[in-house]
């Protein structure tokens, strides 16, 4: 059923990655313009879709793969390769890891 009002479309992992990208896990951080994340908003966005843990995965890993990109932040595309890498070396469904950090809600909401 198509929504012409213009009520809230569902999340796309893009739409998603704009919300956490533009949040500030603290007052003293960067305001960001939602085109590139830094490592600290995606650890956010990772524990709020329940991917830091035994399970998934630990921050320790995902700074060590975020710093192989030798930048401190990413734009969409080099975070797709950033999550890739982060799935490949720990063997985890990349397309869990898409739906967790989609339908975890917006920054700061705790589900």
């Amino acid at each position: 059923m198509s929504n012409p009002s213009g009520k809230a479309k569902p999340p796309t992992l893009a739409s998603m990655f704009t919300l956490f990208a533009k949040y500030r896990p603290s007052l003293n951080s960067f305001q960001g313009d939602g085109k590139r994340i830094l490592l600290s908003q995606s650890d956010c966005w990772m524990q709020q879709a329940d991917l830091i843990g035994a399970k998934h995965f630990t921050l320790t890993q995902t700074g060590l793969t975020f710093f192989e990109f030798r930048k401190s932040t990413l734009d969409y595309e080099e975070y797709l390769q950033f999550l890739t890498m982060l799935c490949t070396e720990r063997q985890v469904n990349l397309e869990e890891v898409k739906h967790k950090l989609t339908n975890c809600g917006p920054p700061g909401i705790n589900s």
